[in-house]
């Protein structure tokens, strides 16, 4: 029963994923073709800035999802959640006036003002919405959390196509229009669903600041460990933005998002894992995360074959950015240690409440980045190295993280991190140097070879999932 329910729930999550993956598509193979190279760059600066909107919290969310995990929604009280939810709703409309007092005074270029401007006037929205997120997945309504993220995705692609295709109006201005409808909507749905938490009841002021202070210490700690994740390549793509035009970082930020198609689907199985591996015997731990690494593998490097058709296609679909899709061989492998970090990794970490583990080891990624960005974009100047830094920050990160994994679990991962680093280095190098042909030759022969080797520990892999 209970792994029937599982399988629903993931289920749920990956067809909410999947429509979400079908509008990703669009957007990187359509709005490129659409928009002016400027206003693609400025729609993925745009984006840049938007992506960290998620932490202006502090951590307050974060400690809500680890306090409360586990919880049914019944059992939530009503008076501690809506000083929680109205708190951190007035904490992002004073940050929103804040920050965008900060671009008017600090911010010369006006294109880049205005994408930080408008993406800081979302955060009241997305901080609400992440809070709604949260509550649906540790109270395991996982069909609402599908239908929640679905909504969004399917009114900002609804929105998109009626700008793009229907009025023609093909400006960062319109594209930003369909998002900020699209987050008003999910914050409607989001009002809708939790309710129940909105009554405006509340304990006294001191006991909603004294709930907020629990949550914030209690999260903060994996809010930095995120924050200093997303930094990681954070830090590279905002050299690149110094470093050089607008045009240049809407080339390379494309490249990136066609490497991160994956991950949309690593997102649907890692919102259900989490209460499986919290629940496991820790005896088992260890020999579960070897299957899972190999399965992880086995499909991984499998997906990389996909490169050498889609970069034929993209450059007879999009022949402005032909000259920047030779990066799509360098940056693909960096689906394969993000998987292994966001899936296994980190899901490995939390649930064996190491926070502040997951913050060290990310802290030491971030350092490298920043020591590395520095070099590739002020010393040498070199987009090409600069690009290559990122696949290979990624690559140190989780080397380094699975060091801790293999020590806190008692097992040898040397073997298999090896493998990662040979099968990337076989990918990128041939990639880069070879044509399309040839290049799939090498990579495929190199792959059939590590099946080959890893066949023991598929069959494993086979007989957990079964059950045997």
């Amino acid at each position: 029963m209970e792994r029937t329910k599982i399988l629903k729930n993931i289920s749920y999550s990956f067809g909410a994923n999947l429509i979400s993956l079908c509008v990703s598509v669009f957007m990187v193979m359509f709005v490129p073709k659409f928009l002016s190279v400027n206003d693609y760059g400025l729609w993925q600066l745009f984006l840049f800035y938007f992506s960290y909107l998620g932490f202006l919290h502090f951590g307050w969310e974060d400690g809500i999802y680890l306090r409360y995990a586990g919880k049914q929604f019944e059992e939530l009280d009503q008076k501690t959640f809506a000083g929680q939810f109205y708190g951190i709703t007035f904490l992002q409309l004073f940050l929103a006036v804040f920050f965008t007092v900060l671009g008017e005074l600090f911010v010369d270029d006006p294109m880049k003002k205005l994408a930080l401007i408008c993406a800081v006037w979302l955060a009241p929205f997305i901080n609400f919405t992440n809070l709604c997120n949260f509550i649906l997945q540790i109270t395991n309504h996982i069909k609402d959390y599908a239908k929640f993220l679905l909504t969004e995705r399917v009114v900002f692609f609804l929105g998109v196509s009626f700008f793009l295709l229907v009025l023609h109006r093909n400006e960062f201005r319109y594209m930003y229009y369909a998002k900020l409808f699209s987050t008003i909507s999910l914050t409607v749905i989001g009002i809708y669903l939790c309710r129940s938490l909105l009554v405006p009841r509340f304990y006294s002021l001191g006991q909603i600041i004294e709930e907020a202070k629990e949550n914030l210490t209690v999260g903060s700690k994996l809010m930095l460990a995120n924050i200093a994740s997303l930094l990681i390549i954070g830090i590279v793509r905002y050299g690149i933005s110094v470093g050089w035009d607008v045009a240049t970082f809407g080339r390379v930020s494309l490249t990136l998002g066609i490497s991160n198609f994956l991950m949309v689907f690593i997102t649907s199985v890692s919102v259900v894992f989490f209460p499986i591996i919290k629940r496991m015997d820790e005896d088992r731990r260890a020999s579960a995360y070897k299957s899972i690494r190999t399965s992880l593998d086995i499909v991984l490097f499998a997906t990389l074959i996909g490169y050498y058709p889609l970069k034929s296609l993209l450059a007879w679909w999009l022949p402005q950015y032909a000259d920047s899709l030779i990066y799509m061989s360098v940056l693909f492998p960096v689906c394969v240690f993000d998987s292994k970090l966001s899936l296994l990794i980190n899901t490995y970490l939390k649930s064996m409440r190491q926070e502040a583990l997951m913050l060290k080891i990310n802290v030491v990624s971030v350092l490298v980045s920043l020591v590395v960005t520095f070099f590739t974009v002020q010393i040498a100047h070199d987009l090409n190295l600069t690009v290559l830094s990122i696949v290979g920050i990624y690559a140190f990160q989780c080397c380094f993280a699975e060091y801790f994994i293999s020590y806190l679990l008692q097992m040898n991962l040397r073997t298999d991190i090896l493998s990662d680093l040979v099968m990337c280095g076989i990918f990128t190098a041939s990639g880069w140097f070879f044509d399309n042909v040839f290049c799939m030759i090498i990579y495929g022969g190199a792959y059939l070879s590590f099946i080959f080797l890893q066949r023991k520990q598929v069959k494993r892999t086979i007989a957990m999932i079964r059950g045997n």
